[in-house]
This record gives C-alpha cells, sequence and structure tokens, in this order.
C-alpha cells in the first residue's frame, strides 16, 4: 500500500518501536491484505471491520481504522475514509502517515483547509520524509501558491531523495521560478491513492506526478 513509502522514512526518522496493535486486531488486517490482494474486496471488508470490532486499547483502535479508512479510499469511498482517519488520528495523534492519508482524503472531499492541517500536521511529525511535502507542494502548485510550493519543492532538496524524484522536484523548481504567468497543474494536486499506481513521466505543463 502506498503509505508503505511513508512509513520507511518516517522508521528511519524515528527509530523507536511502534505501538503495537493487539495480536488479533493484526491477524484480521493481515487476512484483510490477503483478501485484497486477491481481489476479494467483500472478504477484506469484512474483515478490517471485525479488526475495528475487536480493538479496543487506541494502538489498536488507531491502525484498525487507518488500515481500513485507506484501504476505502482505494476503493472511492472517501467520505466513509475520511471518518476511519479522523478515528485512527483521534485515538493516536502522532502518526504521520494518518495524517497524510487524512490531508489526501479531505482534498479529495473539497475540504482545502482541512487538508493543508492534515498535510502540515504529517510534515511537522516526519520533517525528514518527504512525502508529506511533495503533496503539500503540489496543492498549493494547484491554487496558485507558488511561492508556498517553490519553499516545499526546495526543501525536498535538503533530503534524501531518489535520483529519479530529485530530477522531477528540480524541474518542478525550474517551472515555478519562470516569470509569470507560470505553467499551472490542470489535475495534478494529491491523488487518493491506489494499491499499485503505475509509474508515469512528469507532463510537460504539469507538477511532477505522485
Amino acid at each position: 500500500m502506498r503509505c508503505i513509502a511513508l512509513a520507511l522514512l518516517v522508521a528511519a526518522c524515528h527509530p523507536s518501536a511502534p505501538r503495537a496493535p493487539a495480536n488479533a486486531v493484526r491477524t484480521e488486517i493481515e487476512q484483510a491484505e490477503d483478501a485484497e490482494k486477491a481481489r476479494k474486496h467483500d472478504e477484506a471488508r469484512a474483515h478490517y471491520e471485525r479488526a475495528i470490532a475487536v480493538a479496543k486499547d487506541p494502538p489498536s483502535i488507531h491502525i484498525a481504522h487507518r488500515e481500513f479508512g485507506e484501504t476505502l479510499a482505494t476503493w472511492g469511498e472517501v467520505e466513509e475514509a475520511r471518518t476511519h482517519l479522523e478515528t485512527s488520528v483521534a485515538a493516536i495523534d502522532d502518526d504521520p502517515i494518518a495524517w497524510q492519508m487524512l490531508g489526501i482524503v479531505r482534498h479529495k472531499l473539497g475540504d482545502i483547509p482541512g487538508a493543508f492541517a492534515a498535510l502540515e500536521k504529517s510534515k511537522a511529525l516526519a520533517p525528514r520524509a518527504w512525502i508529506p511535502r511533495r503533496d503539500l507542494a503540489v496543492l498549493h502548485w494547484k491554487l496558485g501558491h507558488r511561492d508556498a510550493a517553490l519553499a516545499e519543492y526546495r526543501e525536498m532538496l535538503t533530503l534524501d531523495l531518489p535520483d529519479r524524484l530529485r530530477e522531477k522536484v528540480l524541474w518542478a523548481i525550474d517551472q515555478l521560478s519562470k516569470p509569470p504567468p507560470f505553467h499551472m497543474p490542470e489535475h495534478s494536486a494529491p491523488e487518493v491513492p491506489s494499491p499499485a499506481p503505475p509509474a508515469q513521466p512528469p507532463a510537460p505543463a504539469q507538477p511532477p506526478p505522485s
């Protein structure tokens, strides 16, 4: 899932062990993920719902709702996804992955202030992770906030980026540094993740894709 990349980056910045959910919750989530890989969505939903039903402590509630919320977003059920992600951060509010996902879902629902708040929270919790900054930069660009987008992209250059991503960031900075009117993206705000998004090169007049 898409949150794996952010999880790896966060782990590098915060080496302390995460709070683990109960075994019963972990088992249901693993079974849900296996069902989802097999495209058995109804079976996956049932396992996620059971994970939520047996989750009693904050770490279990947090993980169960976060994982189901992310999956619902990939299914296009963004309103319900937001409900679960908000429940997740209410249980434990220092998980940058949940906040980043919540920001994407809120944007999809048209809650721009809420999207920015969630993405800024994610960035604050994982300042050395590039994914929240990337999402903020693209959202700022779409809304015409050139200076804010440039600031996020330039900050990304101080991070440990894959070579291909660094090239995209340099391209974005070049586009945004041109005299107005600079190219505005047509539809490149942060997207609800898909289970296996294809890699695509940046279009000439858009920010680099996620």
